[in-house]
């Protein structure tokens, strides 16, 4: 989590154009699809997240609002938006999807998401869930920004989460080590409903909130080794200075 004054993140949403005719995304009507990833995103319910042919959804932002969004635009590997307050907290939310394509079999997405608020002092709790097809799941925690090994099990404040689905593909799910740590996996009939937490100790006036989670997918076959690695990718990557 990245704490930054609001005012130079304004300031940088202001500069960012409204479209691109390179981006791998194509945005209409508030709907935006990942040409190469085939996942696509409904900016009036961000909610859901990246929905796949299959019927799985990756890296929902709950940001408590069901409607368009007061910004929207592509650019590059990125699609953002911007929600304004929908209750008393006062929370300005950002969510910018980013598509990392493929690299070694697997294709990954990074939600960073980002929260101010008009208020002295907010509750700023937030949620990325995900809800996926699950037959075994595996968690690991991160140790000095380094993944243990995937064990099986549902985590406790974990920060990976590892979904075999059955089908020969395994989903990764895990939030940057620098934020706090809490994800919930929830099991039903099969499918696993994720929660990543974001922002619980609140957030003052003045000050921008960031978090990133990833979902990536890829082989079952020799997912704990092309896990970590990815894994390992994500704790070294720079931050992201603005959305």
């Amino acid at each position: 989590m990245s704490r930054s004054p609001s005012a130079s993140s304004k300031a940088g949403l202001a500069a960012a154009p409204r479209g691109s005719t390179d981006s791998v995304w194509t945005l209409a009507g508030g709907r935006a699809e990942d040409r190469a990833g085939g996942v696509v995103v409904d900016l009036s319910a961000p909610a859901l997240g990246l929905v796949t042919p299959s019927g799985d959804r990756w890296l929902g932002f709950d940001v408590g609002v069901g409607r368009p969004p007061l910004d929207a635009w592509v650019r590059g590997d990125d699609v953002t938006a911007i929600w304004e307050p929908g209750d008393d907290r006062g929370l300005r939310a950002t969510g910018l999807w980013r598509c990392h394509g493929v690299d070694a079999g697997v294709i990954s997405w990074e939600l960073v998401a980002s929260a101010t608020t008009r208020l002295l002092h907010a509750d700023a709790t937030l949620a990325v869930t995900s809800d996926v097809k699950a037959v075994e799941i595996l968690s690991a925690a991160w140790q000095a920004g380094i993944p243990s090994p995937f064990a099986p099990g549902t985590p406790a404040h974990h920060g990976l989460v590892l979904l075999r689905q059955g089908n020969g593909r395994s989903l990764l799910l895990m939030l940057h080590p620098s934020d706090h740590q809490t994800v919930t996996v929830a099991v039903d009939q099969g499918r696993a409903r994720v929660g990543c937490w974001l922002f619980p100790t609140g957030v003052e006036k003045g000050v921008l909130l960031r978090s990133r989670v990833v979902a990536a997918i890829g082989p079952t076959a020799d997912d704990v080794a092309w896990g970590p690695r990815l894994a390992a990718r994500f704790a070294a990557s720079p931050p992201v200075l603005s959305t």
